[in-house]
């Protein structure tokens, strides 16, 4: 059993749940284990649970297939970080969830405020509040990003139902020609400037081997995951997170042409050209972020970097040794230019670490581990502070602007 799903169908879970919940969620499935579960749960109380747990604490593999997918769904958000996506997409639709439940509590706090609970009503009752609180978990989640940049910025979008629609059928279609069959879901959200889309489909198909009485048997599962695309109009650029590489032209082609309206937006040879790292090369161990404008954050260390040399040995255009350099107390820099590395001497700087320490009133104050790589990858874990890291990086140097990837390709 996965560990998600272990945490949340534990024996506490089984001993609490309501069963009324349960025999709603069973009612779905037209399996007969779960038909003949479900006459179980209407009998007598402990009887009902012990037929719960001997299912749900058994193997994963015993569990009906759409059973089995509507838990692992409920388990992600059944968690206190869940219940606050689900309480926050509430209040953007205006609906007071569960009103029963807002009373104080008496001799004890009341189980059916437990988040597991709360994400298995929802999922239930509030199905659309459900899928888009488990679309802000994902966008919250993802930390590492591919980006186009298209050759001008200010170009808005539009969303509409039926650009969605055919973004959705479209990228279905580049989904079933990779072997991830063809479901596909878009829920599109506004944010700050930004247009938020969560992609659902399918992954590839796996087997498992099952036992059933004294037999095996192998069982298909093709399992459900995420990709995000958000598009900053401002700025004309696509970042893209969980799409595999051999898509993501595709994909970002698809949005130009559906929801941009335009084509060709991003299929310029340096689109994907997003960051650099030559003012660090400039100025070596002397570089260190500035961030005087924004009063959030109290400090910027760099943990780690790369240096790649390239070409010597190794054929043109290709690296032939690299060196990394790791220091916690932000010396990184400064070691690796005490070893022989010379970036006027075929060494580049092929990845730099570095950590943003905000400032806050906890006692741990918040802060977000940023890996950047020219000139395609930026990874951190931070929705919370995104624009706040993007913006750094833009002051500091280490995004290309629009006018200089003409000269970077002629160079290259």
């Amino acid at each position: 059993m996965s560990a998600n799903l272990r945490k949340f169908v534990n024996p506490k879970f089984v001993k609490t749940i309501d069963l009324a919940l349960m025999g709603r969620l069973f009612q779905r499935y037209d399996d007969d284990r779960a038909k003949a579960l479900l006459g179980l749960l209407q009998g007598d109380d402990a009887e009902a649970r012990a037929a719960l747990g001997d299912l749900l604490m058994g193997a994963e593999d015993r569990y009906p297939d759409a059973l089995r997918a509507d838990l692992h769904r409920i388990a992600e958000l059944g968690t206190a970080t869940g219940l606050e996506m689900i309480l926050e997409e509430a209040g953007r639709r205006d609906i007071d969830l569960f009103p029963e439940l807002k009373v104080a509590d008496r001799d004890s706090a009341n189980v059916q405020h437990d988040p597991k609970h709360i994400a298995l009503r929802t999922f239930l009752e509030h199905h659309a509040v459900f899928e888009a609180a488990a679309d802000q978990l994902v966008l919250h989640s993802v930390d590492r990003f591919a980006s186009f940049m298209g050759p001008e910025g200010n170009v808005t979008a539009d969303p509409t139902d039926e650009k969605c629609e055919a973004l959705r059928a479209g990228i279905a279609g580049l989904f079933l020609e990779v072997y991830q069959g063809d479901y596909c879901r878009i829920g599109s959200y506004l944010d700050a400037g930004e247009i938020d889309f969560v992609v659902t489909h399918g992954s590839v198909v796996s087997t498992l081997p099952v036992i059933e009485g004294e037999e095996e048997r192998i069982i298909s599962l093709r399992s459900v995951t995420q990709s995000i695309l958000r598009y900053d109009e401002v700025a004309g650029t696509l970042r893209m997170g969980r799409f595999k590489m051999a898509l993501r032209q595709k994909v970002a082609d698809l949005f130009a042409d559906i929801v941009l309206e335009r084509p060709d937006f991003f299929q310029a040879a340096n689109a994907q050209d997003l960051y650099t790292l030559r003012p660090v090369e400039r100025m070596g161990a002397a570089f260190a972020f500035r961030h005087a404008w924004e009063p959030a954050i109290e400090r910027v260390t760099i943990l780690g970097a790369t240096a790649t040399l390239v070409g010597a040995g190794g054929g043109k255009g290709f690296p032939s040794r690299s060196m990394t350099s790791a220091d916690p107390l932000g010396n990184a820099l400064k070691h690796l230019l005490d070893a022989p590395v010379r970036f006027d001497a075929g060494w580049r700087l092929s990845e730099l670490r570095f950590r943003v320490f905000f400032r806050g009133e906890k006692k741990r104050r918040p802060q977000v581990t940023v890996t950047l790589r020219p000139e395609r990858v930026l990874q951190y874990r931070s929705a919370e502070h995104e624009r706040r890291i993007l913006d750094l990086l833009d002051r500091n140097g280490l995004t290309n602007e629009r006018d200089d990837l003409p000269t970077l390709a002629a160079a290259e």
